[in-house]
């Protein structure tokens, strides 16, 4: 598995993880402030395993481009959606 990969699938370990340790803190009927606080931080780490992927994608997409199997509109397209969908 390349390095790339492994980061990716650890991150996302971690954020099931932190999701389960939420559905503990509804159960056991932990106060809000402590739930939204956790909330926040699995947004964060959505945020930070979006743009990890993005630098893998990108990788991926400047090496098909340099080799010929993207054009480089396709490649503009798709790094402007991706831009969007991350920043919304």
């Amino acid at each position: 598995m390349d390095e790339s990969k492994k980061r990716i699938l650890d991150r996302l370990n971690r954020i099931e993880g932190q999701v389960r340790g939420i559905r503990g803190m509804v159960e056991q009927e932990r106060g809000c402030y402590d739930i939204v606080k956790q909330v926040a931080a699995v947004n964060g780490a959505l945020r930070s395993l979006g743009l990890l992927v993005l630098e893998h994608h990108l990788s991926d997409c400047v090496s098909d481009t340099l080799e010929g199997r993207m054009q480089s509109e396709e490649l503009k397209q798709r790094l402007m959606d991706l831009f969007g969908r991350l920043s919304s």
